[in-house]
């Protein structure tokens, strides 16, 4: 069973995350949902994920602070920051951890979290 933290604290758009999830995974998953960082990271301390979705914008923190608070995560670990902003991807460290993607918020989400989950993400799903 992967497990799937998401970090959103828009519910429209955890809401979105989450059934576009059920549309294109073909593999069984669990997920739990967060509204900042801090209440991730309490979880993180006790449990693991295989695949970590975050906006990168959240109440608690902001751009690359975001990045750093996820960045001691086991190297195996899917990291998927996503932003409503592309001035976002020029400005952020993203290379903190090996297995870092990050998407838009925009017209072209749903492509690219089908992109970043059929070629990109590295999971052991037996």
């Amino acid at each position: 069973m992967v497990k799937i933290i998401l970090i959103e604290d828009d519910s429209i758009m955890s809401s979105a995350v989450r059934l576009h999830l059920k549309v294109i995974l073909e593999f069984e998953y669990t997920i739990e949902v967060f509204g900042n960082v801090r209440s991730a990271l309490e979880y993180l301390v006790n449990n693991q994920c295989d695949i970590l979705i975050s906006d990168i914008n959240l109440p608690d923190s902001k751009g690359n602070d975001t990045i750093e608070s996820f960045s001691s995560l086991p190297h195996n670990t899917n990291i998927i920051f996503m932003s409503g902003s592309s001035d976002d991807m020029e400005s952020l460290a993203l290379k903190n951890h090996p297995n870092t993607h990050f998407i838009m918020k925009d017209m072209e989400f749903n492509e690219s979290m089908g992109h970043v989950f059929t070629k990109k993400i590295k999971l052991k799903t037996n």
